[in-house]
């Protein structure tokens, strides 16, 4: 969902609550029964009494249609001298009043997802301009980029030259929300690491919500969730030099077959075969998930997509990465 349209979730959530509530409340509320009677007055009668017209109606609303009826026949016999009666008491159910209410509580609805959209928005911190990112995430290892062929270019060539030294091979690619860019830059970076003749592995850890799958083309199965519950599984060699496992069948805690023993023995093994391995980590809004590789990398590689930059959210992720003792290796700026 676009961030421009996720501000405006409150609204139609709260007009769907309101009008929930006011079907309930009008299905439920007790039944009202309406008795009425009619009796006409003689000849003159009527203007004399000053009543508009001949025939006078009788009615009286109650919850008990017996009090109802007695009510309007005690009346009709109070007023039986020099009355006729036409229509001796009858009582109805007195009809719901969905219409009123459902639009009662539409307008309720309407004024309560307003309010909240307009605190919401008061109480947001957008982040703006590098300095402000900086001091939020804190200093990271390399500059800020932009989410731009010729940044990311730089950035790869760095990363070989700084940061895939001496035993490093591992690159977590986090960001503090969801839908920032963190499967394309996964996906972007791997690929220009492929093309300068580096063996390289992609994978996606995102149980929560893979992603990898669908950007290489690749069917969801027999990935990385299933090596690590001890079932079969397989690479997929998506390019030269490239090479990616999907997230494959999360049955259970995604934190639980992450924490296993078989993540490190598959992390080792993959040391022996390629120089990078990059990792596609879930948003750290949606879980601690990202802690596990930052710890085992000591960094993280941000991405933060510019109009949904907020304080708050890259405050919690900077928390995260402290607790797990790992630094901010750069943060890519995704424009759209």
């Amino acid at each position: 969902m676009p961030p421009e349209i996720s501000r405006f979730v409150p609204l139609p959530i709260c007009v769907a609550a309101t009008l929930a509530l006011a079907w309930a409340f009008t299905t439920l509320s007790p039944n009202r029964y309406i008795a009425t009677a009619r009796v006409l007055a003689p000849a003159g009668m009527d203007s004399a009494a000053g009543l508009p017209s001949r025939v006078l109606k009788i009615e009286h609303i109650a919850h008990d249609p017996r009090v109802a009826a007695d009510f309007v026949a005690r009346e009709v016999e109070a007023r039986a001298s020099g009355l006729k009666v036409l229509d001796g008491p009858s009582v109805r159910p007195e009809a719901r009043g969905y219409g009123v209410n459902l639009a009662v509580g539409g307008l309720l609805g309407l004024g309560l997802g307003a309010g909240l959209v307009i605190a919401r928005e008061r109480r947001r911190r957008p982040v703006r301009g590098e300095a402000q990112l900086i001091a939020t995430l804190g200093e990271p290892i390399f500059a800020t980029r932009t989410f731009q062929e010729s940044a990311l270019d730089a950035l790869a060539k760095q990363l070989l030259d700084h940061w895939f030294v001496g035993e490093q091979v591992l690159l977590p690619v986090v960001s503090a929300l969801p839908g920032e860019g963190r499967t394309r830059l996964a996906t972007e970076l791997a690929l220009r690491f492929s093309r300068l003749g580096v063996r390289t592995l992609l994978l996606d850890a995102d149980f929560r919500s893979p992603g990898l799958h669908r950007a290489l083309g690749l069917k969801n199965r027999e990935g990385l969730a299933d090596l690590l519950a001890g079932r079969p599984v397989q690479f997929a060699e998506c390019a030269q030099d490239l090479a990616a496992m999907v997230a494959g069948s999360v049955r259970g805690d995604p934190l639980e077959l992450l924490r296993g023993e078989r993540l490190h023995a598959l992390l080792a093994a993959s040391a022996k075969h390629f120089r990078v391995i990059i990792v596609d980590t879930p948003a750290a809004s949606r879980g601690p998930d990202l802690q596990i590789f930052a710890a085992l990398a000591r960094g993280a590689l941000v991405v933060s997509q510019r109009s949904r930059a907020e304080a708050a959210a890259l405050e919690s992720l900077r928390g995260t990465l402290e607790q797990a003792s790992a630094r901010v290796i750069s943060t890519v700026v995704n424009p759209r």
